[in-house]
């Protein structure tokens, strides 16, 4: 009566966390810290609601499935200023649309993927993973080839050494960079090595890019997909990008960011919207569209997440060998012997809800890539994230006793 294939996603992260404490107490002598989601916790910026307001009657008209101009036009500006090399390659009716929020529409391009090849087809994911990657893989009617970011790789898929027969039978690969949950950056050259291979072997090449504004200062931007596309000339053809600004400009809830890519791509992906998907409200575009204008409130949040991480290594670096700064985003991936029992630990000990990096991983032939890491949330204000690493330095000096 159901499609069987969904039942794989009750086996989701923050439900197995649930599951995982759920019959074990807090310590009553600490407050409860919960550090397990990457949701923003800076301000909105005020002109964002006055926008609103300004707008309160477009709340009564249908949205349109394409970019309203104002909205188009400053993303087209955006990516201009984010990646100069990308001038002139995105056009506002051909290759833009809004989505509310990316988790809809990585797992929307699923659908586009199916049937674009014919017999037994594969979806290629990085693992560890977001759930909404797997989502997609299912739609697209392809088993998953899991595809294990490592520390030899700098905690990015290696995309180099994928058999040619896994490739021929490909319909879609989801990356991520920055990427979820290491905060690693995927070189220029790497992007461009992506791109052929799906231009090679005929499939999608779906890049998660949402975490590409949250940057450390002191080191060079994240570089683009569609830089290198642009880099490699042929205009955009298998490429399709995902930008949210919930980590961008704090904006969690409003669901609103846009994907950009190859005009085939997003003209099938505006059927979708037209039939059954969800278009974003006029006054959310506009909104929006003022916030990928305004750079003031996104260097604001690069600096406060700086900061935060400057407490992180001050109290942490000391007591873990292996420990590592993301290069971006806001997630710590710390290594510990046991990341399932580490979670129970700091949560019984020291009422701090952290994610196992086991529950974000595939087990694939003994390896699950996410085993023995924790994925700690970094995104709040400098005194909770001080009292989390106090917190997380004592746990460290049991490990080491």
């Amino acid at each position: 009566m159901v499609n069987p294939d969904y039942n794989i996603l009750k086996d989701w992260m923050f439900g197995k966390l649930t599951a995982l404490l759920e019959n074990i107490p807090s310590n009553p002598e600490y407050p409860i810290l919960k550090m397990s989601l990457g949701e923003p916790t800076l301000k909105i910026p005020d002109f964002a609601k006055n926008i609103l307001e300004e707008n309160f009657n477009d709340w009564g008209k249908y949205p349109p499935s394409t970019a309203i101009p104002i909205f188009g036009n400053s993303v087209i500006r955006y990516v201009e200023r984010r990646y100069p090399s990308a001038k002139n390659i995105l056009t506002l009716e051909e290759n833009i649309v809004p989505v509310p929020g990316t988790r809809e529409p990585l797992h929307l391009v699923g659908l586009l993927a199916k049937n674009l090849k014919i017999g037994k087809t594969l979806a290629l994911v990085t693992n560890p993973f977001y759930h909404a990657w797997r989502a997609g893989s299912i739609s697209s009617g392809s088993d998953i080839y899991w595809l294990n970011a490592l520390p030899e790789n700098n905690y990015l898929p290696d995309i180099f050494n994928i058999p040619e027969k896994i490739l021929s039978s490909s319909v879609i690969m989801y990356i991520c960079s920055p990427s979820n949950p290491h905060g690693s950056v995927a070189s220029l050259s790497y992007l461009k090595k992506a791109i052929l291979l799906a231009r090679k072997y005929n499939f999608i090449l779906a890049v998660d890019e949402c975490y590409c504004d949250i940057f450390r200062m002191n080191k060079p931007k994240p570089p683009g997909a569609l830089e290198a596309a642009a880099n490699l000339g042929n205009g955009l053809d298998n490429l399709i990008i995902f930008n949210s600004l919930s980590k961008r400009s704090n904006a969690s809830g409003m669901r609103a960011g846009f994907i950009a890519g190859d005009k085939k791509i997003i003209e099938k992906y505006k059927l979708l919207v037209s039939n059954g998907a969800s278009p974003v409200p006029i006054p959310i575009q506009k909104v929006a569209a003022s916030l990928y204008e305004d750079e003031n409130h996104h260097t604001k949040a690069c600096i406060h997440y700086d900061q935060n991480f400057s407490i992180v290594e001050k109290y942490l670096k000391p007591f873990n060998k292996d420990f590592r700064l993301p290069d971006a985003g806001f997630f710590l991936w710390l290594k510990v012997k046991n990341d399932q029992q580490a979670a129970k630990i700091l949560w019984n000990k020291f009422s701090l809800r952290v994610m196992p990096g086991s529950f974000m991983g595939k087990n694939i032939d003994g390896l699950n890539p996410g085993t023995g890491f924790l994925r700690i949330s970094v995104v709040d204000n400098k005194e909770v994230i001080e009292e989390t690493m106090k917190r997380i330095q004592l746990f460290l000096k049991l490990e080491i006793s």
